[in-house]
């Protein structure tokens, strides 16, 4: 099993925190980077690409939003997986999320047991 190196975009600092414990607590994952706006979020993924694996990302920010972080990470042809953690994963949301190379959608409130078994499963992939 190898450590998976996690980029989080979350503007919600007591979410982020919460979020950044839970995994490399409970997973074998090291978060590297975050950013809390589109725009930081896709300069930090221009000039980390090379060391990311997964990029978890929620799709309000506090300016920009994570469709736009999709959307840059997708057009550089970014290596690493892309999530999306978010509270509104309605189904138009997931199709719109994957068409833009999210692999997959996780609902804040009701899938955390399900981000860290993908986490789990990419450590050890």
């Amino acid at each position: 099993m190898s450590t998976l190196r996690v980029f989080v975009v979350e503007d919600n600092p007591i979410i982020l925190s919460n979020l950044v414990t839970t995994l490399e607590e409970l997973t074998r994952a090291q978060v590297v980077g975050t950013a809390s706006s589109e725009s930081s979020a896709v300069q930090a993924l221009r000039d980390q690409a090379d060391a990311l694996d997964l990029v978890i990302v929620d799709l309000f920010l506090a300016t920009g939003n994570g469709l736009g972080v999709l959307e840059a990470a997708q057009s550089m042809q970014l290596r690493a997986q892309r999530v999306v953690l978010s509270n509104f994963a309605t189904p138009e949301v997931r199709h719109h999320c994957q068409r833009l190379g999210a692999t997959r959608v996780f609902d804040k409130s009701r899938d955390l047991d399900a981000l860290i078994d993908y986490c789990d499963q990419l450590a050890q992939a």
